[in-house]
């Protein structure tokens, strides 16, 4: 018992154990998040001292570079780790729910819904409604294509495997669905929806910001406290189901929460690639005994890739602004090709 902690209450309702070298890596990957914000808002066209940014976080003093800090840096920054940590998340459910390293929101074809939603949105009801309409939007797309592939999973012959392929053609017939969207709509619709499917966080304002950090909150502690069921379904259906899950409801909870994380996601960053696929791979290495510690890692990683990823994209081809997708997609289709040809004999 030396390498754990034993967590018990009184009446013995509340009793846990956390391990400690998992325990000491979530606060590792958690410095290396802050470290990582701290140098998306310390860099950039302007270096910005550390002392400025924590005047200006915690209200001490007045600074220098309040409008390139508060305005623009700022809301970009904490977006793009929000962004990162929901698709992480989602990344991490839709894998255990599909019980295959291949799924991810946007392989499987989640993404490329909630995008064509969102386009559709843009492109020809922006305009009257307003703009900010788009997240309800985005998340309907995500969630009808969730139940799709859903109902899909339900026929016995359908397997794992299988149904990240139906995934990927969903995505393609997306992706068909968004270009036709641009083709026939209007120049300045057109090329406004094709900068936010890049997978940008330009331009991203405060109340944006907000908004995504309240739902994130809310929808990332509802998981945490749903954790057990997803530790129960980890054994298996014929064991979850003796100990008391209900399996048919569990998978329709937990693919909408994913559809939510997701479809909200998009609708502030756009389509950015494989974050929900590469980060659940990479916690799992880091955390391998404690659910609520693989959240919290899988999050803060996803949250990290993403802010470095913008950084670089700000940084590295001034003064152009790459997109952050552009560099997800660089190196998580790699990955997935690799995970194709590791997992080729399943097909």
């Amino acid at each position: 018992m030396a390498n754990r902690w034993i967590v018990r209450s009184k009446n013995e309702k509340i009793s846990f154990y956390m391990v400690k070298k998992d325990v000491y890596k979530t606060i590792a990957v958690l410095i290396s998040l802050l470290l990582a914000v701290l140098l998306g808002l310390m860099v950039g066209v302007d270096f910005i001292p550390v002392h400025e940014v924590i005047h200006y976080t915690f209200h001490l003093a007045p600074i220098e570079n309040e409008f390139a800090l508060g305005e623009l840096r700022m809301p970009r920054v904490l977006s793009g780790a929000i962004v990162g940590a929901s698709l992480a998340v989602a990344g991490l459910i839709v894998q255990g729910i599909i019980r295959n390293p291949l799924a991810s929101p946007d392989v499987i074809g989640v993404t490329g819904g909630a995008s064509v939603s969102a386009v559709l949105f843009l492109t020809y009801f922006s305009d009257s409604i307003g703009v900010q309409w788009t997240p309800i939007f985005s998340v309907i797309g995500a969630i009808i294509t969730f139940f799709i592939i859903y109902l899909f999973s339900l026929h016995p012959s359908i397997t794992a495997n299988r149904i990240v392929l139906i995934g990927i053609g969903l995505s393609s017939l997306a992706n068909a669905l968004v270009m036709y969207i641009l083709v026939t709509s209007a120049s300045f619709s057109s090329e406004r929806a094709y900068l936010w499917l890049t997978g940008s966080l330009y331009g991203v304002n405060w109340l944006q910001t907000i908004s995504i950090l309240v739902s994130f909150i809310v929808l990332f502690l509802i998981v945490m406290w749903s954790k057990r069921e997803f530790e129960l379904y980890s054994y298996g259906d014929s064991v979850a189901v003796q100990l008391g899950l209900n399996l048919k409801r569990f998978r329709i909870l937990f693919l909408f929460f994913s559809a939510l994380l997701c479809g909200l996601s998009v609708s502030v960053a756009g389509g950015i690639g494989f974050i929900g696929l590469l980060t659940p791979h990479i916690s799992r290495r880091i955390v391998r005994h404690h659910t609520s510690l693989l959240l919290i890692t899988t999050a803060c990683i996803g949250a990290m890739l993403v802010v470095l990823a913008d950084w670089i994209g700000r940084i590295a081809f001034q003064p152009s602004d790459i997109p952050v997708g552009v560099f997800t997609s660089g190196i998580g289709a790699p990955f997935f090709i690799y995970l194709l040809i590791k997992n080729r004999n399943s097909f």
